[in-house]
Parts: structure tokens; sequence; C-alpha cells
């Protein structure tokens, strides 16, 4: 380890060490700075997560009102109107931090204390009801009493975050913002907020924390554990016995059978799907009413002590997007920040592979999905047997009949909310993920007639990103805002999330081959493609900065990425490009937009295509054509330097309507070339 890396360590375990006696003195919000200092020195750390956590939890304990003791949604950092299964997520989330970390950071047992109290209060509906009135009673009679404010790092626990506010509070016009002093200043009784809870839709239809009770547990069962918790590749357990409130387990480890799923294995990666066998050496007794999700079907494998565990007809699955066998084994962070695609499986067998019909959220409910369709028909895809590891865990549901109430009918289903990413159920569609995205949003009326217009938006509203910390995961390569033109050129690596508005990376620097290209990094002249390998220099960056995820690849052993325009991207060239430039005129360069035909791996040459406007349109392109041919050409090995940067594009379903091309290209307004932007 290099000297300055020592050093840092040294100063973080320092300041781990003053956040340790800081906790004892009980100066919670002391600590947690000490923590997040030792973070950005340090970021390898074990458990400083964890121990956030725990500052988080006492100094929202810490905050009692006049007559009423600790709050029980303060310190499970919960807004009041959650429901049940929110609830019972923070909790085992909670438990999930706390538990690996309670002998070994001071406070945490209290921490636990303070999680289990407020979880046996809100998780019963009669405990909880009482509870409400007492607190709305308390609320009332001290209306303007200022509360301190408090910024959790889970985005899902976040009470105010800088230039968003207060989650339900100041939604729901109860609480304002103290600038001034940091701190929300109740103005309306909280018991106003039940009443607006109620217009919302009931989403508990059904309760699939009945499915997991304790009394379940049977010697023998296989159970499948809560996808979110920290099991490395474990997925699965069986039951050895079941007393006195502990269950006694074993643990069942995948049978690999590829070279790559071998390695898959090896690097630690979760596996739901295929052959597995107990582990002798990984029996615990476990406090298992946190960790299971349901009881799993299965079969016998070649021997009595294999159990085969594969996809059935009707159940729901989540696959990873994005999924790369080979790749993913040499980054297991894309994992922890994939997204996933929710799938009703058709089909299934261990030969022939699985068929299955995608799913896609109902309008105005959380947790209730239905098949996707385009043009009334079902949007169903195939997944071949080599693919299994693609899936990621089985989904608990519960098919509706049709009758339960009015806006369901039947075919949905409501899925397990502890089985689905926070995202997937508090997102609201956005033009970076825009697969169900209505095309309607993207355009107002335009009064003189004509085509709609583009709807405008102010210059900090386009520069502000909507990545979130769900988005990020340590080891990836992302384009970075940058340079006086701020475009996309500078590539970092991710190494650690800080918090929901920054990450810590690590920029790239480029190798360069060629004499010109060795000649154009000595100018200071910007380069996109190439090999490139980790600077050294680590920093703090605003989420809002980041562009795109990069597709990379990385060198086995050693910190160096390969980055090429890949097919089916679309990038921006410099007209008129000379490798013998010595300087770059930010003012007056031209760039021509293109998609990528062909990969450099197929050739010496990477093949492209003009695009070109869609008339009337500022971020609507599509082919450029002359006599009904494309107009395409080729960019050899050693004009690689003529890629200005990568523009992220995606298609608009239904642009047809507004006179657009179905074939165009929507591109990202920030990541436009000069004289092009919005």
């Amino acid at each position: 380890m290099p000297d300055y890396l020592d050093r840092d360590k040294a100063k973080a375990l320092q300041e781990k060490g003053e956040a340790e006696q800081k906790i004892m003195s009980s100066d919670y919000s002391g600590a947690r700075d000490k923590l997040l200092r030792a973070q950005q020195l340090f970021s390898a750390i074990d458990g400083i997560g964890s121990m956030v956590a725990v500052c988080d939890i006492l100094s929202a304990a810490s905050n009692k009102f006049s007559g009423q003791g600790i709050d029980y949604y303060w310190a499970l950092q919960l807004p009041p109107s959650s429901n049940f299964s929110a609830v019972k997520d923070r909790y085992q989330r909670l438990l999930a931090l706390l538990q690996p970390i309670k002998t070994k950071f001071p406070g945490t047992h209290m921490a636990l204390k303070l999680v289990e109290d407020a979880f046996s209060i809100l998780s019963n509906r009669e405990k909880r009801s009482a509870y409400d009135l007492e607190r709305a009673a308390t609320m009332e009679d001290y209306a303007s009493v200022k509360v301190k404010a408090l910024y959790f790092q889970d985005s899902a626990a976040t009470i105010f975050s800088e230039g968003i506010g207060t989650l339900e509070f100041k939604l729901q016009n109860v609480c304002d913002f103290d600038q001034k002093h940091g701190g929300i200043i109740c103005r309306q009784p909280l018991s106003k907020v039940s009443a607006l809870a109620q217009k919302s839709h009931c989403q508990d239809f059904y309760n699939f924390e009945n499915d997991r009770k304790p009394e379940h547990f049977k010697p023998g069962q296989i159970w499948a554990a809560q996808y979110k918790a920290n099991l490395s590749n474990f997925r699965y357990a069986q039951v050895d016995c079941n007393s006195a409130g502990a269950v006694l387990l074993t643990w069942l480890k995948p049978i690999p059978v590829s070279v790559g799923e071998k390695r898959w294995c090896d690097a630690g990666l979760p596996v739901a799907c295929g052959s597995f066998e107990l582990n002798p050496e990984l029996n615990s007794e476990e406090s298992w009413s946190m960790v299971p999700s349901y009881k799993c079907s299965w079969d016998n494998g070649g021997t009595d002590e294999e159990f085969e565990i594969y996809p059935r007809k009707g159940e729901i699955w989540a696959l990873y997007k994005d999924w790369n066998l080979d790749e993913w084994v040499y980054n297991p962070g894309s994992v922890k920040g994939c997204k996933f695609q929710l799938v009703e499986i058709m089909h299934f067998s261990k030969y022939l592979g699985s068929d299955g019909a995608c799913l896609v959220k109902v309008d105005g409910f959380s947790n209730i999905f239905e098949r996707q369709t385009i043009g009334g028909n079902c949007v169903t895809f195939h997944i071949p047997p080599a693919n299994l590891y693609i899936f990621s865990h089985n989904v608990p549901a519960y098919r509706f009949k049709g009758g339960e109430i009015d806006i369901v009918v039947e075919g949905m289903f409501e899925l397990d909310q502890l089985a689905l990413p926070e995202i997937m159920i508090q997102e609201i569609d956005s033009p970076k993920a825009p697969k169900n995205w209505n095309a309607g949003s993207f355009f107002s009326h335009n009064p003189l007639g004509g085509h709609p217009s583009l709807k405008s938006y102010p210059e900090e509203q386009l520069l502000k990103s909507s990545w979130s910390s769900n988005d990020f995961a340590i080891g990836q390569v992302w384009a970075l805002y940058s340079g006086k033109d701020f475009l996309p050129r500078q590539y970092t690596r991710i190494d650690n999330l800080i918090s929901e508005s920054q990450v810590c990376a690590t920029f790239l620097e480029a190798l360069p081959t060629f004499d010109h290209e060795i000649a154009w990094k000595k100018e200071k002249l910007p380069i996109v493609s190439g090999m490139f390998e980790v600077s050294g220099t680590c920093v703090n960056l605003e989420m809002s900065q980041f562009s795109c995820l990069v597709n990379s690849q990385k060198s086995n052993g050693q910190p160096l990425y390969k980055i090429y325009p890949l097919k089916g991207e679309v990038w921006a060239l410099y007209k008129n490009w000379n490798s013998k430039w010595k300087c770059f005129d930010y003012e007056n360069y031209q760039c021509q937009v293109v998609q990528i035909l062909s990969d450099l791996c197929e050739g010496d040459v990477i093949t492209v295509a003009r695009l070109t406007e869609v008339k009337g349109w500022l971020t609507f392109f599509h082919r450029q054509q002359v006599d009904g041919f494309d107009l395409t050409h080729v960019v050899s090995r050693k004009e690689m330097l003529s890629f200005s940067h990568q523009i992220p594009a995606f298609r608009v379903p239904g642009i047809g309507r507004y006179g657009i091309p179905e074939s165009s290209w929507h591109l990202e307004p920030n990541a436009l070339p000069p004289k092009r932007r919005n």
C-alpha cells in the first residue's frame, strides 16, 4: 500500500476512534461527522455505513417532544404514513446493517433495542393505532415546536435533503423547513396527515408476513432469504430445528456448471437458480425472523443431498438488467447497483430455457403490476438455458382474481414489497429510464398551430441530474461533464457512495499508443477512446455531474480500461478533424452526430451512420439519407481522436403521432455539441 494511503488509513482510524468516544458521551451528531470524515479519508474501512446508521437512530431517538417519549417513526427513519410493509422493510434493513457491528461499535446494542421497540409498536395494528392517537394528541398540543431535521443517508429515510425539503410533512403542508436554523417547524397538527393518507390507494391486499411467521418453519423445509440481505452468494437455507425463537439452519451452496458460473460463485455473487447442495460448514443459529422471504419448492438433484431450484410457471422473478456473466465476475459491485426487469414465468425447462412475460407497474400503486403489452400483444422474451444466472430472485406474489377492488382486474399481481428494490417501488419514470414512458409527456401544445413544441426547462433544471445512489455501483466507469464546454469527455471510476447526492470517484487518464495521440495528450486535448488507467486522483463528486454509464472492458488484474464506441451507441464526431491540432477551439468547433454501426473488434475500422435533426425538433435525430440510402463512412483505428464524446440517446415510443419518424433517437440535451443544444 502506498505511503499516502497508509497515512490516510491511520487518520481515518483515528477519526473512527474519536467517533466512538463521542458516541459514549451521547454526542451522536459529532460522532456522525467523525465517521463521514473517516470515510472520506479511507473509504475501505468496514462497517462505516452501519456505524452512521447507529448515530442516526440514536440521534433520532434523542429528539423527544414534551410529554412524549421516543418517536418511533423517527427511530425507524420513516414518515408516519408508512404502511406495514414499509415498516417491516425498514426494520429488516436496519437489523441487517446493525447486526454485524453489534459487538464492535459502542451504542449499537442501544440502537438495536430502539429498532426492536419501534418495530414492536409499529408492526402491531392495535399498538400502532393507540400510539398514533397519543402521538397526534401530543403533536397538536405542541404544534409550534421546532424539531431538529436529520439527514439520513438512505434515500428512503431522508427526512431532509438539500434542495428537496421534507418528505411527507412538507408535501402535505404540515411543516415548513426553517432554512436559517436547520429544522422543521410544525404549523398544523400531524393528525391531519391521516385524512390525507386515506385518499391514496390501499395497497395491502395480501399479508405476505403471515406466510413467514416463525411457526411456519419446519425441519427439512428450504426457505429463500431476502435478496437484500448481505449473505454473499447464499440465497437458500434448510431448516434443521426451530425452537425457543431460534432457528438452526444449514445454508445451501450453488453447484456451478460452466466456467463462467464457477467464476461467478468464486466472486461471491448471489445464485438463485440451478443446483444446490448442503454446506455443513455453514450451520448457524439465526434470528431467522429478519431474513426469510418465502418457502421454496424444489426437486431432488443427482443425489439425495442435491436440490434443484428453478423458476416455475406462474411465478414472478426479477432478472438483472444489463446482465453480463463474464464481466460482472470482475466487477461484483455491478450487482449492487443494477436494475431489474420483472417477468411472469410462462414456461421453463432447464434444457430449453425459459419464456417470460414482462411486467410493468399499474398507475397509482407502488407494488401492483400487470403484463406489459404493445399493440395489444404481450411483451415476452426467451432466456437460453446457459443464461440462468440472470435470475436474481423469486418475488412472492398474489394474483388478483378480479373484484377485490374496482381498479384491479384479473391477472394483475400484488408483489411483496420486501422483494422489490425501493427505487422500483418509489420511482416515477424519467427520461433516463424511458421504456414505459409516455411520449406525450415530452411535448406541449403549440398555440401557433403546427407541430407541438418541446417543453422548455430552466437551465438549472436541465443541469440537475435525476441519478440516485441506486444508479451507481463500486467499480463502474462513468462519463463526467467537464471542461469549458461542459461535455462528457472525462471518465471516472466509482469508488464509493458517500450520500444520496455524492459519490467518491477516481479519474481515469488516457494511455495513448500512436505518436499523434501522445502529442495530442501532451497538448492537453481531450481523449475519449482507447486505453485508460486509474490516475490516483480521488475526489468527491455530485451525481448531477455524471452523464452516462460507460461500457468499458477492464484488463484482468490491472486497473486498465478499454473504452471504444460500441455498436448501437450515439456519438459526436469532430468536423474537419486533424490529428495535428495543437489547441482546442472551444468557441468555434463543430461536430457531426453519428450512430455506431460496428465495433472496432470486428475489424480495424468503425462504421458510423450520420444522424441529422428531425425538422422542427432540437433533440430528435434520425438517419441522414440521400436518394433513400443512409450516409455512412468509416473511422479507422488511427482516427479514434476524431470522436468528441458519447451522447446518451433512447427511443421514444409513440412519437409518430407528432410527425417524428418512429426510428428517431432522442438525444440528451446536455450532451449535445455546440450550436445544437436546447
